[in-house]
């Protein structure tokens, strides 16, 4: 499975998602905590491409990149 970041508020519960979703799932790890969803979405998306993680640029609810 390719490396993913993404944003939450809720790390546990998101973290048992993913182990039920994906075979082989492994290495969750909270990379920054952040104090707003801006910081949160100009981290994401420093670091997927940085690290050429999948990630919903903008949120996965916004309109493009």
């Amino acid at each position: 499975m390719p490396c993913r970041v993404g944003i939450t508020t809720r790390p546990r519960e998101r973290e048992d998602t993913w182990k039920n979703k994906v075979v082989g799932f492994k290495k969750w790890k909270i990379i920054k905590k952040c104090n707003n969803r801006k910081e949160a979405q100009e981290y994401e998306t420093m670091y997927a491409k940085k690290r050429g993680c999948k990630a919903h640029y903008g949120g996965s609810d916004a309109k493009g990149t």
